[in-house]
């Protein structure tokens, strides 16, 4: 370890895709399902990098190839030396929903005052959040570093590679049910965060209007900076409006009340922004700042974006979907003033037995709203679409676009909220 620390110092680039090699860079072999990646070593180093990391003993002596039990734990041992060796002080954001806007918007906050590095996408696993970390730039002073999990004591591994020094978990609900296997299982898997951070002395900032994440808290036995609307808190939010933009007022002790208007869609996203004013106060980031940083910050990705087409505004949350954020999404929707609204959902995945009663549970949700048309989209309503003639089915992203462009809307309000497999950011097109 000592000598891939050396020559990782010598050129602070690492890569896992050979297709992707910087000079200099070090390349390290994984192995997938589909792929392993000793079998690009010698391309990755023929391509610029300065050294590959390989598990194959059948080229354990080329030039260029540094041999080792296991690729991946050589990634994750770097990753954590590196974080201890860096001195960079680490913030360590998980939750079912809201964990990526979360991270974007504290980094967006932190930046006004330090050299911030965050989570790039979602390389939020056991192959991201060590990239994330070989990743910093050398003068970065904060890190905000995601972490996501679909199986049990996955939020465990990933703090003791990234040892969060504070953290924050945005909320928990029924996603990845399949891996978890329960509610109780997703709720003692985000908890891992916090008994990581009780245990080493860390900072919890935590939602003081989460019923859930208190009760996960437990006894507190670490410093814990609470933001909510009511009860005793470090920042307290109030009035939040999203018509559709996202706008509300908050104060602070020592701090008369804000207001601040947002270029984000969604009620749910008033204490994602919460969080972040209670991270940039704590970091002594002025108030000015704060709503400096949350007044300019333009969600990507397909999270919670306003589109304007040349016929009507689309509220675009596709990049994934879960019950909870599911009707936290049609929740807002419902709040919207509007007098032609449209709903194109999609199925969600990895809900495993309880698939088929969630999904039932949404049509029900639905046929209580008021609306034109609502599609229904992929094979997960297969069954379930109602004999009410608002609703409309297509099994699948294709079929969808192939509809949109008999059945058209115009000077409508839509939301489009679906699973990432569906692909719903394409429909825009037809809108």
């Amino acid at each position: 370890m000592e000598q891939l620390y050396d020559a990782y110092l010598q050129h602070r680039s690492v890569t896992t895709d050979s297709r992707n090699c910087p000079v200099g860079s070090i390349y390290f072999a994984l192995r997938g399902d589909r792929f392993d990646g000793n079998d690009f070593a010698l391309s990755a180093l023929k391509s610029g990098c300065a050294l590959a990391v390989v598990d194959d003993i059948r080229i354990k002596d080329e030039p260029g190839c540094l041999f080792v039990p296991d690729s991946l734990k050589a990634l994750q041992n770097l990753a954590m030396m590196h974080r201890q060796k860096s001195g960079v002080l680490i913030i360590g954001v998980t939750g079912t929903n809201g964990k990526t806007t979360t991270k974007e918007l504290l980094a967006a906050v932190l930046s006004k005052k330090y050299k911030t590095w965050f989570t790039q996408g979602n390389f939020n696993n056991h192959i991201g959040v060590p990239l994330t970390l070989l990743s910093m730039p050398v003068d970065t002073e904060v890190a905000v570093v995601e972490m996501g999990a679909n199986h049990p004591h996955e939020i465990d591994f990933l703090c003791r590679i990234a040892r969060p020094d504070m953290g924050l978990i945005t909320n928990v609900g029924k996603a990845h049910l399949q891996g978890f296997g329960s509610f109780e299982g997703v709720m003692k898997t985000k908890a891992e965060l916090y008994e990581f951070l009780k245990r080493n002395s860390g900072i919890v900032f935590l939602n003081a209007d989460n019923d859930y994440l208190k009760t996960m808290l437990g006894d507190i036995t670490t410093e814990v900076v609470r933001y909510g609307t009511a009860g005793k808190c470090f920042v307290k939010g109030s009035n939040a409006l999203a018509s559709p933009f996202l706008s509300f007022n908050w104060e602070a002790s020592g701090v008369k009340k804000q207001h601040v208007s947002m270029l984000l869609s969604g009620s749910y996203n008033f204490e994602n922004a919460l969080a972040a004013i209670a991270v940039g106060l704590y970091f002594k980031v002025s108030a000015d700042e704060i709503n400096s940083a949350l007044c300019h910050y333009r969600p990507v990705n397909h999270r919670s974006q306003i589109l304007t087409t040349d016929s009507n505004t689309v509220i675009l949350d596709a990049y994934n979907a879960n019950p909870t954020s599911m009707a936290a999404a049609l929740d807002g929707f419902e709040k919207m003033s509007h007098n032609r609204k449209v709903l194109i959902i999609g199925g969600m995945r990895e809900l495993g037995q309880e698939s088929e009663s969630e999904h039932r549970l949404l049509v029900n949700r639905l046929l209580t709203m008021e609306f034109e048309k609502c599609w229904l989209v992929g094979e997960e309503f297969s069954g379930l679409v109602p004999s009410d003639a608002r609703f409309l089915f297509a099994a699948n992203g294709d079929e969808l676009c192939d509809g949109l462009k008999i059945k058209t809307f115009n000077n409508s309000l839509v939301l489009v909220k679906g699973s990432r497999a569906h692909k719903l950011e394409r429909v825009t097109a037809y809108l």
